[in-house]
């Protein structure tokens, strides 16, 4: 790792898990918070990247509520989920906890905002999905040096069956080619405070994204450097087919 690098890691973990139903006494489930491996699913996620490179920050996003008691109870939930494994407990970093906001992009630009406050001298940022804790050491290196060389990098898989495009009656419209094609996962990597500046942008903007690499594509390669030098697009590095979200109640048996 350079030594100019601070690195912050932010875990998306604010959603409803509406998809993955109920446990036997009826309360909902969420899979952030599932047992894994002597801690969590939530636990599983953030270790990946402590093991592997020095982060100084992490900022963990929980689910909001208007009822200030309920609020109370999930920002301790997403504690006990996250410090269930005594490694990430122990680990030498600022902790952040953060209420999600309305949509995954309002949650990820606030949790930004909290690094810019506690760590401006964030360099880059990992943003990864709190529910995806299979991801590998490679996969967090293979990002990390495409993201200190072109700014920005996501991991990505070609897809295995041909791809087409319809219209809105379910007519083909286009055949796509699938070598030019690419399913991504996370971690997205960025330069810290080009993809801060984008998603500020983002947030006045009426447009819906899809995720942060278009909202790095739409803003921030625009923009140049402190060289003159425009950033880059998102560089697509190998993925990993084990690399799986969490979001249906088949996919728990894979912890």
């Amino acid at each position: 790792m350079a030594q100019n690098d601070e690195l912050a890691l932010i875990l998306v973990a604010a959603g409803s898990s509406a998809r993955i139903g109920f446990d036997k006494t009826g309360t909902k489930i969420k899979k952030e918070y599932l047992a894994m491996n002597g801690g969590t699913v939530l636990s599983c996620a953030a270790k990946a990247f402590l093991s592997t490179l020095d982060f100084s920050t992490v900022v963990v996003t929980y689910p909001n509520s208007d009822n200030a008691e309920d609020l109370k109870a999930n920002e301790q939930k997403s504690k006990d989920a996250l410090f269930a494994d005594d490694f990430v407990k122990n680990y030498k970093a600022k902790f952040i906890f953060v209420p999600g906001g309305k949509t995954r992009q309002e949650s990820v630009h606030d949790a930004l905002e909290a690094i810019s406050e506690n760590s401006p001298d964030c360099s880059l940022v990992f943003i990864h999905d709190g529910a995806r804790p299979f991801l590998k050491a490679e996969t967090v290196q293979l990002t990390y040096r495409a993201a200190t060389e072109f700014g920005a990098a996501v991991p990505g898989l070609q897809p295995t069956e041909t791809q087409k495009k319809i219209d809105e009656n379910g007519f083909i419209v286009k055949h796509l080619l699938r070598a030019s094609l690419t399913a991504v996962q996370t971690p997205q990597v960025f330069k810290f405070e080009p993809i801060l500046e984008a998603h500020r942008i983002a947030a006045e903007s009426t447009k819906t994204f899809t995720d942060d690499t278009e909202i790095w594509d739409e803003y921030a390669s625009k923009r140049k450097d402190e060289n003159g030098e425009p950033y880059s697009r998102v560089k697509v590095v190998l993925g990993d087919p084990e690399n799986k979200k969490i979001t249906y109640p088949e996919d728990i048996k894979f912890l």
